[in-house]
């Protein structure tokens, strides 16, 4: 197959896994709001401070434990040289979505901020592995969603929510 076919092939399932899990992540969140209200009071769904703080670095950790490309740091690098608050065209918050997006392998961030910054990255991307990355990264969040107890509460036939509804009180009540 033409490597430009392939490629344009790759973008269009990149735009609409992209799409759709924009739509699932609306969806969720609505979920979960109707989940938090229907359960308020009979779940204990509140973690404590310390325990949200205990995960929160737990998360930070383990993101920082992924490897970064040779080619993913080369852009954090070209990048950083500009955007770098130190430097006269540099912006702390800029910086500061810099690193995150790298951290999270967030290559939308990055090369929208390459491309506010005017910084060539061209040949430090590999295009097909970022395509294919990011239909992997979205797919295994949408996944996610649906594997969740919100989403599975969510989407039962109403006859059968009573008894889930119990089931989920029974086993995760207060």
């Amino acid at each position: 197959m033409n490597q430009d076919i392939y490629l344009r092939k790759l973008k269009a399932e990149y735009d609409y896994i992209k799409a759709e899990y924009e739509y699932q992540n609306e969806i969720f969140n609505k979920a979960k709001l109707e989940f938090d209200k229907r359960f308020e009071g009979k779940l204990n769904l509140n973690i404590p401070a310390a325990k949200k703080k205990e995960e929160k670095h737990w998360v930070q950790k383990k993101s920082k434990e992924k490897k970064r490309t040779k080619s993913l740091d080369k852009v954090y690098k070209k990048l950083a040289k500009k955007i770098h608050p130190d430097k006269k065209t540099g912006d702390h918050k800029d910086f500061k979505k810099l690193k995150e997006s790298v951290d999270e392998y967030d290559m939308d961030s990055v090369v929208d901020l390459a491309h506010e910054y005017n910084v060539d990255i061209s040949l430090e991307v590999d295009e097909e592995d970022f395509l294919l990355n990011g239909i992997m990264k979205f797919q295994n969040k949408i996944d996610y969603f649906n594997k969740t107890l919100i989403m599975q509460w969510y989407k039962i036939d109403e006859k059968e929510r009573v008894n889930f509804e119990n089931t989920i009180v029974t086993t995760l009540g207060k």
